[in-house]
């Protein structure tokens, strides 16, 4: 112990133990640290701010305490046996380092990583949005190049079949042929309308208010009661059930998310096998909307997953036209919003409208 009495530190406090644990030595840099004074130390125990816990003779420690001299104060504790030369253990060295300003350092440097990070995500949301954004618009405008000459092939149609109709007696074995082409026309001049909605540019001027409850009850009561008149006995027997959370008010076009959540609902009735069930559900944080959409079917595949939004692909061969989604995608998109889709084969899928809530936009 004698060779250590002169320890010394400008840096570090350094106090020396005999075998009882009484002081014996004490610097004045521990006594800055420790927020007291040499003759305080000298012959005593250690203060209490450290000495919280017994230690074993032969034990090394390695702590961090609570400063005594300010409230943010941390200190850092290093603990050890001193051994005589002939290896008996002649007392203890203890050495303390004021450690506040690194951490903070530290914490600051945790925050600005979390804030990056925070920031990283905004900006990789908002990259593929963009990406999205002009995928939309170039296929808006390819859409818009072509849907006048096919729309003026469909009035044509529609046109020779209402001249039909009228020639042709109700019970004439041809009407229901007629009737046929009437509805096929139709369905594609409703694609045609549906495929140049994508890319359109974002026309506000009916926005208003929009509660997601009142959304789902209005969608998902007009869905059961189709399903019920349909001929599709596996859609019939789907269970839907809801579960709305108040107070999820967005700005946006009630029509156009009637829309949305009706082509998520025809996709989970699709997916589900027959009796299985369906949940729709609205929540909300400080930020968000969630209009969400569950299924106990048969789920997606991550291809399938990559591909949901973009327009053309389905699942469906030639009877999927694989505008729904890419709808659905372009309506999230209008309204400032985003989808999320999460799934597993086999394990059915849930999609989410995302939209920024009310008081958020305000």
């Amino acid at each position: 112990m004698c060779a250590l009495q002169h320890v010394d530190s400008p840096e570090r406090g350094v106090i020396l133990l005999d075998k009882s644990l009484r002081v014996t030595y004490a610097n004045q840099r521990v006594c800055e640290i420790l927020g007291t004074a040499i003759d305080r130390l000298i012959g005593e125990g250690l203060p209490e701010v450290v000495d919280h816990r017994s230690l074993d003779e032969d034990e090394v420690l390695e702590e961090v305490l609570d400063s005594p001299l300010g409230k943010d104060a941390v200190l850092h504790r290093y603990s050890s046996p001193v051994y005589s030369r002939d290896g008996w253990i002649a007392g203890r060295v203890e050495i303390y380092s004021d450690i506040t300003a690194r951490r903070r350092l530290e914490q600051d440097i945790l925050d600005r990583n979390l804030e990056l990070a925070e920031l990283n995500s905004r900006l990789e949301e908002a990259q593929e949005q963009l990406i999205q954004s002009e995928r939309l618009r170039a296929l808006g405008e390819m859409a818009a190049g072509i849907a006048h000459d096919i729309n003026n092939v469909l009035g044509i149609i529609l046109g020779n079949v209402q001249l039909a109709r009228r020639k042709l007696d109700e019970d004439s074995p041809a009407m229901k042929s007629i009737q046929g082409i009437e509805l096929a026309a139709r369905d594609a001049a409703e694609t045609v309308r549906r495929l140049r909605e994508i890319g359109k540019p974002v026309d506000t001027s009916r926005y208003a208010p929009v509660d997601l409850g009142e959304i789902v009850r209005d969608v998902v009561d007009a869905t059961i009661a189709a399903w019920k008149e349909s001929r599709s006995v596996g859609a019939a027997q789907v269970t839907v059930e809801t579960t709305l959370e108040p107070d999820c008010v967005v700005w946006g076009n009630s029509v156009e998310f009637r829309e949305a959540l009706a082509n998520i609902l025809l996709n989970a009735a699709q997916a589900v096998e027959s009796r299985g069930k369906i949940e729709v559900s609205t929540s909300r944080d400080a930020e968000y909307a969630y209009l969400t959409v569950s299924d106990t079917g048969i789920g997606m595949s991550e291809e399938t997953k990559k591909r949901l939004l973009d327009p053309f692909f389905t699942t469906r061969g030639a009877e999927g036209t694989g505008l729904g989604m890419s709808m659905v995608d372009a309506i999230a998109i209008r309204h400032g919003g985003k989808v999320v889709v999460t799934s597993e084969e086999g394990k059915g899928a849930s999609v989410a409208l995302r939209i920024p809530v009310l008081r958020a936009r305000e």
